[in-house]
């Protein structure tokens, strides 16, 4: 038994030695290709096939390399075919290596050269890309458009290669409906891509697939139905040699031994996960896992490991913008602080948590929030369509029942002539009645087809107000706080050493970092004004229109009737973006002097006027081009359901006015 056994681990010994002398005589053979002293098409081939082979097995370094060593003999061989696929892998690599801008810079580079190239599969791989890449910045709303622009190229196109990617959108879209908290209908999509099979890549997209229904019934708090994912993602991942993909699935182990209190093994699992993240530099998931580390051994009373994890985990995800794991990691210093009887740090933990948990909170809630209602209204809306059209088919087939029924008769009863007769008129005028039914339930569908249309409106344009107010709080707090903290230091510094109010270089700098202190505030002022929330919509006007003016290129008046009370807080930020984009397009395109707006509200009513005296324009080529901007407005007018007209002449002016109804049971009394 023993020689038997013997004889058996002697013959895998000889395959592994055969298959990795094969393995570096390939790689060997592809680099002699590709370091040729002239490069040419083959050369480009064979870096491709290298990048493909490193990508596969997750070492992003090699891939990096040999990306940047093709990119520029694409270019001298005017190859765009193969520049658009090495943009495509180093925006994928940088996605995975948490270098976001990096990441965007490449993938849009690939995108604009498709309608070159005209390569369907390259431009599905990039709308999947984009789409990771916004769900790693969280931004899942960006996540969904991309994945449905990839969808529908999918769908247009007829070639069965091509439907062959239609496993990863699905994957993509499952993945940013569990992100999203709809847990079930995450799991439809995971599941619905798991039924095709014969696909490249096919067993590493199905471990990410029984990875995502894994964390989906974990949340539903049906672990036992999970581990039946886990483990075929476990079974899987023997067969597929990547060291990324390897690391998410120790670090899922590990996930799934805690939740069962089972700590020595939750701790291999993770400390091997963490290992794989150490040797791919993927710190994205080192902070994820790091995070699960510092919380197990705070749970095991381990707190010197644990105070190190955290701390690790901590500095990424803040570098990284990773805020549940930077919120969790603050918990554990905090908690670990009030055990040592170090108050004062645990103070400042517990704040520092707040912040970095509501930022998780209102970052995720937002996006949630705003997908999630345009997908129910969706959803209820497809309902009532699909019910209309389920009835208008019944009656059709019961139209056509009658008639096969008022033949049938007229055969066997042919003596019953006059009956038959009254029969089919009667038979008839039910005909007509339906069809009628059938007329007002197409204008039916067709309203609620239009409702749909709104309510993506409506979502888009709240999207748009949601980021503005996350990026100006993000400049006002983060930026403006960080060159508050930096004029203080100049000041103390100032103050300490008497010798630098002479230094040039250094007064210079002190009044450089005064200059960008004032800037990032006017852009967050600009992005969203607090005047606007604090004293209302018209102060926030005639804050703009005395901003505008002070330049002295344009003289903006603001005359004002009827405006006692406050309207509510949506439709003031979409009145004054309205009013901020007319007067950045008169100051940019009209060359005029003046402008005056005007807010006139009677009862219900509210309509607004904005003159100017400059060059004006042609309105039907506004309306061809969308011109000025124009199109812009409209879309927030049509958001408030108002309706805007336009009267232009050359060298006279333009004049534009817009009407509203207000529902009063909507507006708040002035203070």
């Amino acid at each position: 038994m023993r020689l038997a056994l013997l004889a058996f681990l002697l013959c895998v010994f000889i395959i592994q030695i055969g298959y990795a002398q094969n393995t570096k005589g390939y790689i060997d053979s592809l680099l002699n290709i590709a370091n040729k002293a002239k490069p040419d098409s083959n050369s480009v081939n064979a870096l491709t096939t290298l990048q493909r082979f490193y990508f596969e097995r997750g070492q992003y370094d090699s891939v990096l390399k040999y990306a940047k060593k093709t990119l520029p003999i694409s270019k001298k061989l005017k190859n765009t075919k193969s520049q658009a696929r090495v943009n495509y892998n180093l925006g994928l690599i940088y996605t995975n290596l948490s270098e976001y801008d990096s990441a965007e810079y490449y993938l849009k580079d690939a995108l604009a050269l498709i309608p070159i190239t005209k390569d369907t599969v390259a431009e599905i791989n990039i709308y999947n890309a984009l789409a990771l890449l916004s769900n790693k910045r969280s931004n899942y709303v960006s996540a969904v458009e991309y994945l449905l622009k990839s969808v529908e190229r999918i769908d247009q196109s007829g070639n069965p290669a091509i439907k062959q990617w239609l496993p990863q959108a699905y994957s993509n879209i499952g993945h940013n409906l569990i992100a999203e908290k709809q847990l079930e209908k995450g799991i439809e999509y995971e599941k619905k891509a798991l039924l095709i099979k014969n696909y490249p890549n096919e067993d590493r997209y199905r471990i990410l697939l029984y990875l995502d229904i894994f964390d989906a019934y974990v949340k539903l708090k049906e672990l036992k139905t999970g581990k039946f994912y886990l483990d075929s993602a476990i079974a899987l991942n023997k067969k597929v040699n990547n060291v990324v993909i390897s690391a998410m699935v120790a670090n899922n182990e590990g996930y799934y031994y805690d939740q069962l209190s089972d700590a020595n093994n939750a701790k291999k699992a993770y400390a091997r996960a963490y290992q794989l993240c150490n040797s791919t530099g993927n710190e994205y998931l080192k902070a994820e896992v790091g995070g699960n580390l510092a919380s197990l051994n705070f749970k095991t009373r381990n707190y010197e490991e644990a105070e190190k994890y955290a701390i690790e985990a901590n500095t990424i995800g803040k570098r990284l913008n990773h805020y549940k794991v930077t919120a969790s990691t603050y918990e554990i210093l905090k908690r670990l602080a009030s055990l040592q009887g170090d108050y004062k740090n645990a103070l400042t933990y517990a704040e520092l948590y707040k912040i970095y948990a509501d930022s998780a909170t209102n970052q995720e809630t937002q996006n949630a929030t705003l997908s999630l209602e345009s997908k129910y209204q969706n959803q209820k809306n497809e309902r009532e369509i699909a019910a209309l059209i389920i009835t208008n088919t019944q009656n059709e087939l019961e139209v056509v029942k009658r008639n096969r029924l008022l033949i049938l008769g007229g055969v066997v009863a042919s003596a019953s002539l006059i009956i038959i007769g009254l029969f089919y008129r009667n038979s008839r005028q039910k005909q007509l009645l339906a069809e009628r039914d059938g007329a007002l339930q197409q204008e039916q569908i067709k309203f609620l087809e239009r409702q749909q249309q709104v309510v993506s409106l409506q979502s888009m344009i709240n999207g748009q107000e949601t980021e503005r107010t996350r990026i100006a709080k993000d400049l006002h707090d983060g930026l403006g706080g960080l060159f508050s903290t930096v004029k203080m230091y100049f000041s103390t510094l100032q103050h300490d050493t008497p010798a630098l109010k002479e230094n040039d270089l250094f007064q210079k700098s002190y009044a450089i970092v005064d200059s960008a202190s004032v800037e990032v505030r006017r852009i967050a002022h600009n992005m969203m004004p607090e005047v606007l929330m604090k004293l209302g919509l018209v102060n926030a006007v005639k804050d703009l229109c005395d901003n505008i003016s002070a330049g002295k290129l344009l003289n903006v008046s603001l005359e004002v009737h009827g405006m006692n009370r406050r309207l509510n807080a949506t439709t003031e930020i979409m009145l004054f973006r309205i009013i901020q984009e007319l007067l950045n397009n008169i100051i940019k395109h009209a060359q005029a002097t003046e402008a005056i707006i005007q807010f006139i509200r009677e009862n219900e009513r509210l309509s607004v006027v904005v003159e100017d005296n400059g060059r004006g324009f042609q309105t039907q080529e506004a309306n061809n081009k969308n011109h000025l901007g124009i199109a812009a407005i409209q879309s927030r007018v049509n958001y408030l359901n108002g309706k805007m007209s336009i009267d232009s002449q050359k060298n006279v002016g333009t004049t534009i006015m817009m009407d509203f109804l207000i529902d009063e049971g909507q507006t708040n009394t002035s203070e």
